[in-house]
């Protein structure tokens, strides 16, 4: 997992000194030897094409190709969104990924999924994928036909995150309480692309309210998956302490699904306020039933580590254990884990480099 991000950040690193018009299109390796980006790209999609690696770092690679927005990635993408016996949270990713590259050569393969599919989930998210790629279409044509109009800017619409979302907030949010915001978040009848829109707007908006909405949202919602793992996500990005109890009881929900378990415990590793009880969630679930659960609670546990997260807290709950206090490990294998992130955290000096904090950045898409 940290391979991958630090992967994203030589991509950046590259694509930032590079003069456009110097980028490839042809993948030649002859020609092509010492193009970083094409290489990140295709270790990516190789490992993408692997299904050794296991659905986890497998929607990983795919996330971060969408990222990436380089159309060199689609053929791949979208070879893997078109294989139905594929893991559909895996297809999911490939999905949203064609979406965050926005060019208009995947719309076929989107529509073909969007109405055929089996998968709710893989179907929902080729939808919302067309629904923001014609939005974009639709921004290009409204530019180009008057270049000389003011652009609408609403502190909605101006992220703090680094993230390319499946969605953008809605100008006219601005206009509207948090309140209001998640009553259009959380009703069930909204096209989900506006849903979308209303998440993205809390989420940029911030603060306790939006937290709220966004986590009664995770709870209550019974209409989409999909929504539900996107909320999780976010409330990952904001860090906010007030998302613990929501992503807690969201990943405590052992019917719930997978998808959305593991945005919640990846989410829970993302923030550092109330890091000591994070933990204690987490390390109930090191040995869940479901491997994508487990593995996500053990890369959570590892990126607070690698951030140098202090557990240290003379608060107390109602039983009067100290919050932060880890709970007894008996399991051999969970020994060894946790041995390795005492380890990696020593390694740091207990606090993560610039470059450490920059892949962690790019992992839970946060503002540095």
């Amino acid at each position: 997992m940290r391979a991958t991000y630090f992967l994203r950040q030589e991509y950046d690193n590259y694509i930032k000194n590079l003069d456009p018009d110097e980028m490839k299109t042809t993948s030649d390796e002859d020609n092509n030897e010492y193009d970083i980006s094409l290489i990140v790209i295709n270790t990516l999609s190789k490992s993408l094409n692997d299904d050794g690696h296991g659905a986890l770092l497998r929607h990983e690679f795919a996330y971060v190709l969408g990222q990436l927005r380089d159309e060199r990635a689609i053929s791949t993408l979208q070879h893997t969104l078109l294989n139905i016996n594929d893991d559909t949270m895996v297809r999911h990713e490939c999905a949203e990924a064609l979406g965050a590259i926005g060019s208009s050569q995947s719309i076929p393969t989107l529509q073909q999924i969007a109405n055929n599919d089996t998968s709710i989930e893989v179907g929902q998210t080729c939808q919302l994928a067309l629904d923001y790629i014609q939005w974009k279409l639709n921004q290009k044509g409204e530019e180009e036909e008057d270049k000389d109009a003011p652009v609408p800017i609403c502190a909605c619409m101006l992220s703090p995150y680094s993230s390319v979302d499946p969605a953008p907030p809605h100008p006219k949010h601005e206009a509207l309480s948090s309140i209001q915001i998640g009553t259009i978040l959380r009703n069930e009848n909204e096209p989900l692309f506006e849903r979308f829109r209303a998440m993205f707007s809390l989420r940029n908006r911030g603060g306790s309210d939006c937290v709220n909405e966004l986590g009664t949202a995770l709870i209550t919602d019974t209409s989409s998956a999909l929504l539900r793992h996107e909320v999780a996500y976010v409330l990952g990005q904001l860090q906010h302490p007030d998302g613990v109890e929501y992503l807690e009881k969201s990943l405590k929900r052992c019917d719930e699904h997978r998808m959305v378990r593991h945005e919640s415990a990846e989410a829970l590793g993302a923030i550092e306020e109330r890091w000591g009880e994070c933990e204690v969630i987490l390390g109930q679930f090191i040995n869940d039933h479901d491997d994508v659960v487990r593995e996500s609670c053990v890369v959570a546990l590892d990126a607070a580590d690698y951030w140098g997260y202090n557990t240290t807290t003379t608060d107390t709950d109602n039983d009067g254990k100290k919050r932060g206090e880890v709970n007894d490990i008996t399991n051999e294998k969970e020994v060894g884990q946790r041995t390795n992130f005492s380890l990696h955290k020593a390694e740091s000096n207990g606090k993560a480099s610039l470059q450490q904090q920059r892949v962690l950045h790019n992992h839970f898409n946060i503002a540095l």
